[in-house]
């Protein structure tokens, strides 16, 4: 399961998240991507019941068996639409077992300024953990991120691909051997 991408209609966030998408689907996994854009998902706050499309939303989280989370670096952490997606994760601790235990997760950060992202890397990686999931090792932040995506959303830098690649591959074995 991807989740990511930003509120932007051109989001380099997106476009990385869906090429990472497509070489895990090309090891064989069944993917699904939750685009933060096209949700319209309400802020969360503790009152909030869980219903309808959210909730389906939620159990098809909860399910998954690998994730891969991308968010884009905005003043050194993640996005607001990335973090209230992650509060809406509140609603798995009553699930069995809570939130994401023990399954991998692979992060990525993109971010605008060339040497940015580690500081987002390192929230999402804090996020990972208290979600009680696993972080992938070959988890990374893409600084220049907008300037590796073409017009018509293709990845040209050969370095992230090849990144993203080992990302992909890591995530998959890991879901695997987890399962």
């Amino acid at each position: 399961m991807g989740i990511g991408g930003s509120l932007e209609a051109h989001s380099s966030t997106l476009a990385i998240l869906k090429y990472e998408m497509m070489l895990i689907k090309s090891l064989g996994a069944q993917i699904k991507i939750i685009n933060l854009r096209n949700i319209k998902l309400p802020l969360y706050n503790n009152s909030s019941v869980l219903k309808g499309k959210i909730k389906d939303m939620l159990n098809e989280i909860h399910t998954a068996e690998g994730y891969i989370f991308a968010s884009p670096e905005y003043h050194g952490t993640v996005s607001a639409s990335f973090k209230n997606i992650i509060d809406y994760f509140e609603f798995l601790a009553g699930y069995t077992p809570p939130y994401i235990t023990g399954k991998p997760v692979g992060c990525i950060a993109a971010a605008g300024a060339e040497n940015a992202g580690a500081t987002t890397l390192q929230t999402m990686f804090n996020i990972v953990h208290n979600l009680r999931g696993i972080s992938a090792s070959n988890s990374f932040a893409i600084g220049s991120a907008s300037t590796m995506i073409g017009r018509k959303g293709e990845l040209k830098n050969e370095h992230v691909k090849r990144k993203l690649k080992r990302l992909a591959e890591e995530v998959y074995n890991l879901a695997l051997k987890l399962k």
